[in-house]
């Protein structure tokens, strides 16, 4: 495994497991693996507060988690190809939860 894998899989671990949020942070990784989604988005198809997905968009921006892309119709935010490479690592956390 390498540094960077290694790396995302604390990364992981500490915002599903050991952070409040865990279960909302695990959910919208679930759909950020299937496609993008902007804070709007999310909130209403996990029925949380546009607030709650925006404070944990930006937790996973600075994990290096998620990439912010922002374009004239919106900022949109999708998994990094180091997240897309952990996915397995992701299930496993999941069911710890």
């Amino acid at each position: 495994m390498t540094g960077e894998n290694e790396q995302t899989n604390r990364h992981l671990e500490h915002i599903i497991l050991q952070k409040k949020g865990g279960k909302t942070t695990a959910r919208m990784i679930e759909l950020l693996l299937v496609r993008p989604y902007n804070s709007n988005q999310i909130a209403k198809t996990l029925n949380i507060s546009y607030n709650t997905a925006y404070y944990h968009f930006q937790i996973m921006v600075k994990l290096d988690l998620v990439e912010k892309v922002e374009t004239k119709y919106g900022t949109y935010y999708s998994a990094k190809e180091n997240l897309i490479k952990a996915k397995d690592k992701f299930e496993e956390i999941k069911k710890l939860i």
